[in-house]
């Protein structure tokens, strides 16, 4: 009897500090809500003139858009940002990394129809097609040219968001001078994992770690000739993950963990209201099961783009494997294009080797203005 009492004592001290830690991270999460965007400032510590910060809400085809704007000059090139995911918007980011990319465009982070700012309970998942976030996208860059009167913007896509990126590229090259794409998403049959495997396998060999590499092993078949299949193809995706985490092919090489690396931060990010953060799981997951996630362009699609095209890989990128990027540059046509493999960089080199990504891109916007 005494021993179930002390039993009861313990159980009930650890829920209460289980609660107690719960209630603690709410709090931090609510607390840091601040809706606030940093805006830059001169040596004054006033808003430096000409600069922008801002979160604003427009019409976009009857339906209300969420975007945060921020640049130092207004005067600068005007740059449309397209998240990944789908369904995850980025600059929260911007809060936990070193970009200096608002140094030198004028970037509208777009929340696309469905995902976080643009995110609304009556949505159904349905209505996110890839036509009508090109239709959106189109109405979003021709405000951004009416805006900060501009002839063209400069189109910047991320992972989820390149899919859109590439088809707004090639349909609508009037409206872009360029298009650059970070971690283009491509698909041909199982190329991903056998890819993936190849790479991760050295990896996992060279720092000894047999566990990760069992769970790989656990979750695909290797045939004679090298190719992998997954063992069950429609659930493979989280576990896979947690593999690519493992050998730092994810998000960011360093990045070892989805909750503490992305979740924790964005739930402390101070530019949301706690409403937009928690709307912000819920656009993630209405995007993820939508048709536009659906929309594949295979790696050996041959695309005729009238605009130039630059794309940037991390070479530990195996979320978007860097091979199949090269075989799908390989296969496009461009009045000018270029791949650049970042060698300390996973699936972020915009976060990652950011000096040197902006480098390139301001030399492009170089020789456009030339």
């Amino acid at each position: 009897m005494k021993k179930g009492r002390t039993f009861m004592k313990i159980a009930v001290t650890f829920l209460v500090l289980i609660l107690l830690l719960i209630s603690v991270i709410l709090i931090s999460f609510i607390v840091s809500s601040k809706n606030t965007i940093k805006p830059y400032l001169d040596e004054q510590g006033n808003t430096l003139k000409g600069s922008v910060s801002e979160k604003i809400f427009i019409d976009v085809n009857g339906k209300k858009n969420g975007m945060i704007i921020r640049g130092k000059s207004e005067n600068n090139p005007v740059l449309l940002f397209i998240s990944g995911g789908p369904g995850v918007p980025q600059y929260w980011l911007n809060e936990y990394y070193d970009n200096a990319l608002e140094d030198y465009f004028t970037v509208c982070w777009w929340d696309y129809y469905g995902e976080g700012l643009s995110y609304d309970s009556d949505i159904e998942k349905s209505e996110i097609t890839l036509e009508r976030l090109e239709k959106d996208a189109v109405t979003v860059t021709e405000y951004l040219k009416k805006r900060f009167s501009k002839e063209k913007v400069y189109l910047m896509a991320h992972s989820g968001g390149t899919p859109l990126g590439v088809m707004l590229a090639k349909d609508y090259p009037a409206l872009y001078y360029c298009y650059f794409s970070m971690g283009q998403v491509v698909h041909h049959e199982y190329d991903r994992y056998t890819y993936g495997y190849r790479f991760m396998t050295d990896i996992f060999e060279k720092n000894g770690n047999k566990k990760a590499m069992q769970k790989m092993n656990s979750l695909v078949t290797v045939s004679q000739d090298g190719s992998v299949t997954p063992n069950a193809p429609d659930t493979i995706h989280a576990k896979w993950e947690s593999v690519l985490l493992e050998a730092g092919c994810a998000t960011t090489r360093e990045m070892r963990s989805d909750a503490r690396d992305i979740f924790f931060p964005q739930m402390n990010a101070k530019c949301y209201t706690f409403k937009e953060k928690i709307n912000y799981w819920r656009g993630k997951g209405l995007c993820s099961n939508s048709p536009y996630h659906q929309f594949k362009i295979d790696s050996y699609e041959k695309i005729n783009f009238e605009i130039p095209v630059y794309f940037f890989n991390g070479y530990y990128d195996y979320t978007c494997p860097t091979p199949m990027v090269e075989t799908f540059y390989q296969n496009i046509s461009a009045p000018d294009k270029n791949i650049y493999i970042f060698e300390d960089s996973a699936h972020s080199p915009l976060w990652e080797e950011n000096d040197k990504m902006l480098s390139i891109m301001r030399e492009k916007v170089k020789e456009e203005s030339n």
